[in-house]
């Protein structure tokens, strides 16, 4: 009776994940940030790494924008003259993920400056 419990429970588990990921309830870390290698402490400087190859300086703007858009981050929105900002959240049942790209462009849309960070906050 003990296994028959055990089994419907896992399974009840098993369809509840399954469904709330096809509803999407948790959002997957996007494509750039989602292997970064080795330990946590150092995924903030690799991701950062990885964010000013792809968008060196000089390179544009709109460009940086449509691709954090496609990849689900979200504007921070600017105050006066700090720079541009733009997050991206995973909320999980334990921790939440924040991976952020900042950035300032001069008048014509290059890009003057560009760095992304990645926190994770547990229980």
């Amino acid at each position: 009776m003990r296994r028959a419990i055990w089994s419907a429970a896992a399974l009840l588990l098993a369809g509840l994940s399954f469904g709330a990921g096809r509803l999407g309830l948790f959002h997957p870390l996007p494509e750039i940030a989602a292997a970064l290698p080795g330990a946590e402490s150092e995924f903030s400087r690799e991701f950062d790494g990885r964010i000013r190859e792809r968008f060196p300086i000089g390179s544009s703007e709109d460009k940086l924008i449509e691709f954090l858009t496609n990849e689900g981050f979200f504007p921070d929105w600017r105050r006066r003259d700090n720079p541009n900002a733009s997050l991206f959240v995973q909320d999980g049942l334990i921790c939440q993920k924040i991976v952020r790209v900042i950035w300032r462009a001069d008048a014509t849309g290059a890009l003057k400056e560009v760095q992304g960070s990645y926190e994770s906050h547990c229980v």
